[in-house]
């Protein structure tokens, strides 16, 4: 029974983060840009409406934002089930503020959300997120918070922005914003840069000793459903599939389809993915770099 589905509605973006699946360390963009069509969207909901809580507009290589059919996809949802919570999460710089005034017109549920990833102020968030533009994610997020929707404030913290967590804070609540989270990506076993150092020393950890699993799909019945109308059990899963990195040869032996139900008999067998291991594992996962989630109104 799935309750909730995590769309990549695109595989277009107009950053370019140096640790995103989309590229290599920030070089050149390794994925076919498309759309994920409004009738594969609709199909791939249909499937689970009576069932289905939520939907979030996230995913691995592109930007929700950058869906030129996002707010139909919205709006068709928000027509047959008006009681489903939509999230989105966005780097914000893409539109203008009048598209974020109609997307803050659909967001009208209690628990609707976008989080603007805001990795700093002016003089530091472009570090990460190459190419984009500070005013305009300033000027998009009034638009949208002062057309009445929620937003949330999600931070990056590295070496060169953690003096500025206060501010931003102090700036998300002055712009109205419902909640301020900071995280610490735990990327760094995978990427090293010269110009990027984490916050705090990185302890590396050896993911092939651990074997005990929370799985995350499992707990929120959810999928994950990509550009290209792929099925996954979830987007740990479908990120590494897009890559031809060594670690990740467990994963490519599989098709999509096979994926959805291998992931799980190596669960049940206890000799779950290294994907797997790294995102879900019981005492180190992706909810351990979350450092701070305060709500703010």
């Amino acid at each position: 029974m799935t309750k909730i589905i995590h769309f990549e509605p695109t595989s277009k973006c107009n950053a370019a983060c140096p640790m995103c699946a989309r590229n290599v360390d920030g070089e050149g963009c390794i994925v076919s840009l498309s759309d994920l069509s409004l009738e594969n969207f609709q199909l791939q909901v249909s499937k689970v409406l009576d069932t289905l809580e939520k939907i979030f507009f996230c995913g691995n290589v592109g930007d929700p934002c950058a869906d030129k059919n996002l707010l139909q996809k919205i709006e068709w949802i928000k027509n047959l089930r008006p009681d489903v919570v939509i999230g989105i999460n966005t780097n914000g710089s893409i539109r203008n503020p009048k598209w974020w005034t109609d997307c803050a017109k659909l967001l009208t549920g209690i628990y609707d959300y976008v989080v603007f990833s805001i990795d700093g102020l002016e003089d530091t968030n472009h570090i990460y997120r190459v190419g984009v533009q500070f005013k305009k994610i300033m000027d998009n997020a009034k638009a949208y918070i002062d057309a009445g929707a929620s937003a949330h404030w999600d931070m990056l913290v590295f070496d060169h922005n953690k003096h500025q967590v206060q501010q931003c804070k102090q700036l998300a609540k002055d712009m109205g914003f419902t909640w301020f989270r900071s995280k610490e990506t735990d990327r760094w076993d995978m990427h090293n840069f010269d110009h990027l150092k984490p916050a705090n020393e990185y302890n590396y950890i050896d993911y092939d000793r651990i074997n005990h699993i929370q799985c995350e799909r499992n707990v929120e019945s959810s999928t994950f459903v990509d550009y290209k109308g792929q099925e996954f059990p979830c987007c740990h899963i479908g990120e590494v599939y897009y890559s031809n990195k060594e670690r990740n040869k467990d994963i490519l032996q599989y098709t999509p389809k096979q994926l959805m139900e291998e992931y799980q008999k190596r669960l049940d067998s206890n000799n779950p993915f290294y994907v797997c291991k790294r995102s879900c594992g019981e005492t180190v996962n992706k909810r351990s770099q979350w450092k701070e989630e305060i709500q703010l109104k």
